[in-house]
């Protein structure tokens, strides 16, 4: 190999390098739009009751905090399957099913994920991982911490938050949550009073 060709191989790996990486992270991040995007148009369907949160976010405009009592904290009866075996970090797999009022309410929980539903109405949805402490032998109880799900967090047109807080603090919010076979979701509509007042976009 020449002097001038090591010379150009010394230019040309830079610029290679720098093209590579900007292929892999352009990428990234079109598998990451088209998963939300599979997930919106795809994901089965669940209406959800939320609580209200700190609703203003300076850096990025208004977002509402939602909040979601029936599913961020679960009664350890719902739990099937046993407990690990030991302290660990994972995530909680919910069996939903619509309550009386239409929103989903958890029926069971694991801490794997369950069989395919025979019940066509039944919807799993994976929680983030969770911090799962096991009794010791001397006492104490098993306990997990807070569910949270990826969807605590909506943004809505600056000057907007404090509308829909106003409408959570008297219990007319819900949101509609599409959920992908493996458990994960997106919120699809906000509503207010049952009406639409806000809808994701697939792209």
């Amino acid at each position: 190999m020449s002097m001038l060709d090591r010379l150009l191989r010394r230019e040309l790996n830079p610029l290679l390098a720098a093209i590579v990486c900007s292929v892999v992270l352009v990428g990234s991040l079109v598998l990451m739009i088209q998963g939300r995007a599979a997930i919106l148009r795809d994901g089965a369907e669940i209406v959800l009751k939320t609580e209200p949160v700190d609703p203003r976010d300076l850096m990025r405009g208004d977002y509402v905090r939602l909040g979601y009592t029936d599913i961020s904290s679960i009664d350890k009866g719902l739990i099937e399957g046993g407990w690990p075996a030991q302290d660990t970090t994972a995530p909680v797999w919910l069996i939903l099913a619509p309550g009386g009022d239409g929103a989903y309410v958890p029926k069971a929980a694991r801490f794997s994920k369950p069989s395919v539903m025979a019940v066509q109405e039944l919807v799993v949805l994976r929680s983030l991982p969770v911090r799962i402490t096991i009794a010791r032998p001397d006492g104490g109880l098993n306990s997990i911490g807070p569910l949270r799900f990826g969807i605590e967090r909506y943004y809505v047109p600056e000057g907007e938050g404090l509308e829909i807080e106003k409408a959570q603090n008297e219990g007319r919010t819900r949101v509609a949550v599409r959920v992908s076979e493996d458990g994960e979701p997106q919120i699809s509509r906000l509503m207010i009073d049952g009406e639409t007042l806000y809808e994701e976009p697939l792209y």
